[in-house]
């Protein structure tokens, strides 16, 4: 499956209410069902289902019009999308995480509707909608594959339609090379052949521009226009570095992948690393977590592999095994019994691809026993 986001060319004032219209519904049923999720638990101990509530919308629409005018498939996603809240959030309490109940919308925190099925259909760069209607997009980029799914979002900037499409795998040539990277902040990544990619840090870059904005907004008087324009200013700032950022991670994952066949990154639990109060702002910043996600889709549709390793101790080890202690604010690496010296970033990253040379060795024996018995 593959994404492909495109920005609505300035629709018009009818298609906009339409817009406007679907999402205050969808957000009125979504916070319905979850009042009734809860209230037949509380009451009465009863779990609620999806299909329960599906069975419920012909007679909401009898009832309440105004919900006939959104295409019934819309309707039963968003059903759909509790339903998976749901299911999040008892397998957060199953593993013993932090458990996060589902919580109602407020309009600003409701921005998408979905078309999964039907009901949507795209003629050169016309998109039209059932029960909204027709409006131009900026074709950007190419759609490959067959479209599954239509969504309509909005952001501070205006509306954009995102295809979702079943596309088959696009497999790249074999360069028999494979390789560690090590994550970190002084540099975003640093690789086992030595290339060190430099942290962009594009929040830290921004603050001073944020926090001007942000002193602003304090000024102004809640309510006013005023307000509400450096609200929105504010936004847009936020949402550039967040567009910065994935630019920059998606074009860092399918550079490597290009350039090899097998990667090995740590198996990070980010959740941990961001306790350190000090270092948290920098790892959100660095995005780690979703480098990583970029990383293994990329090399699935590519045919490549990446593999997971401990990240225990990679820092305080030499390649000759030798345990060589040292505090983050030693950026050098020397071994006393070997003599091998290098940034420590390297060799972190080296010991992460032996890990991995380990790990597939031990995967590999595995299946041979496997097959013999």
């Amino acid at each position: 499956m593959k994404a492909f986001k495109l920005k609505i060319k300035k629709p018009s004032k009818a298609v906009t209410q339409a817009f406007e219209n679907t999402l205050d519904l969808c957000r009125e049923l979504y916070n319905a069902a979850l009042q009734e999720r809860v209230g037949a638990w509380k009451e009465h101990r009863f779990a609620v289902t999806r299909f329960d509530q599906d069975k419920q919308l012909p007679e909401i629409k009898e009832f309440r019009p105004e919900f006939k005018g959104v295409h019934s498939q819309v309707l039963q996603d968003i059903l759909k999308r509790l339903d998976k809240t749901f299911k999040a959030f008892y397998a957060r309490v199953k593993r013993g995480e932090k458990s996060g109940f589902p919580r109602f919308k407020a309009a600003d925190r409701f921005n998408s509707f979905t078309f999964p099925q039907s009901g949507f259909s795209l003629q050169d760069n016309k998109l039209t909608l059932s029960r909204i209607g027709t409006m131009k997009i900026r074709l950007s980029r190419n759609i490959i594959g067959k479209v599954k799914t239509c969504t309509i979002k909005r952001e501070v900037d205006g509306w954009f339609v995102i295809f979702a499409t079943e596309t088959e795998k696009m497999f790249l040539p074999k360069t028999n090379q494979s390789v560690g990277i090590d994550v970190g902040l002084e540099n975003f990544a640093t690789l086992s052949n030595g290339i060190q990619v430099e942290n962009p840090r594009f929040l830290r870059n921004s603050e001073k521009n944020l926090k001007k904005i942000q002193r602003s907004v304090c000024r102004k008087k809640k309510g006013t226009n005023g307000r509400k324009k450096t609200v929105k200013l504010l936004q847009k700032k936020y949402l550039k570095i967040r567009r910065q950022r994935q630019d920059f991670l998606h074009k860092t994952a399918n550079q490597i992948v290009q350039k090899f066949d097998e990667i090995a990154v740590e198996n990070l639990k980010i959740g941990n690393l961001v306790k350190n109060h000090r270092l948290a702002k920098s790892i959100t910043d660095a995005c780690w977590g979703y480098f990583i996600q970029f990383l293994e889709y990329k090399a699935e549709d590519a045919g490549k592999r990446v593999w997971k390793v401990n990240p225990s101790g990679t820092s305080q080890i030499c390649i000759c095994g030798e345990k060589v202690e040292k505090t983050l604010r030693v950026r050098h690496h020397k071994c006393i019994k070997c003599g091998y010296e290098n940034h420590r970033d390297i060799v972190s990253a080296q010991i992460i691809l032996e890990r991995a040379v380990g790990q597939t060795a031990q995967t590999l024996t595995n299946r041979v026993t496997e097959s013999v018995v």
